[in-house]
């Protein structure tokens, strides 16, 4: 409740500044061929902080951009720890970003994040009337908006839900839209895939 009133309580952006990271290859994981084709299709749409892809996203570079962002998005790996969420994080080039990392940052203008990584929003059975998780992490650290997932994602149709997302909401520096920009995302891939709820049911929208 206190991680959504702040995301509630804090004015939208006044401008969009993109930053995009993402990891086709990450050292000692499986290879996402699709995350650096989303990542380019993102940056000729909206191009505006440099994308940080493969080598380039180490730890220090992602958190020194992060603070000139207002919408961010992550094609990547993350890792979450059942037993203790909080020591969960996104895989990058040269370590993990933890949760408790994200949480302390505190992002003045920061607007969407939309977490395009496996399990981001996941609860662990063990402390189902605790929330955290990145998505929370990154409520806390100022995103109003936040798209995660509750699951596993499939490296493609990660890749092709992210492309319909951004096709579907407005251009400018407000993400108000976000919760029915993923709605239509979900019904098109539930069209694509009507036998298959793991693949087009696992995006959520958390925010105001």
């Amino acid at each position: 409740m206190r991680m959504l009133a702040y995301a509630h309580e804090r004015p939208p952006a006044a401008a969009r500044r993109q930053l995009t990271v993402a990891l086709a290859h990450t050292p000692g994981l499986p290879d996402l061929p699709g995350t650096i084709a989303e990542a380019c299709d993102l940056t000729r749409s909206q191009a505006s902080i440099p994308p940080l892809l493969d080598t380039g996203a180490t730890v220090d570079r992602v958190r020194a951009a992060l603070p000139d962002a207002t919408w961010a998005h992550f094609a990547c790996h993350a890792q979450a720890d059942y037993s203790a969420p909080s020591s969960g994080g996104l895989r990058l080039s040269d370590g993990m970003l933890t949760i408790p990392e994200v949480s302390r940052l505190r992002l003045a203008n920061a607007e969407l994040a939309y977490l395009s990584a496996c399990s981001t929003a996941h609860r662990s059975r063990d402390h189902a009337d605790e929330s955290v998780n990145l998505a929370s992490a990154f409520h806390l650290a100022g995103f109003r908006h936040v798209i995660a997932s509750l699951w596993p994602l499939q490296d493609d149709i990660a890749a092709d839900a992210s492309r319909r997302f951004y096709r579907a909401i407005p251009h400018g520096p407000s993400a108000a839209d976000a919760p029915l920009a993923l709605h239509r995302v979900t019904h098109g891939l539930r069209d694509q895939h009507p036998d298959r709820p793991d693949l087009w049911a696992g995006l959520i929208h958390s925010g105001p």
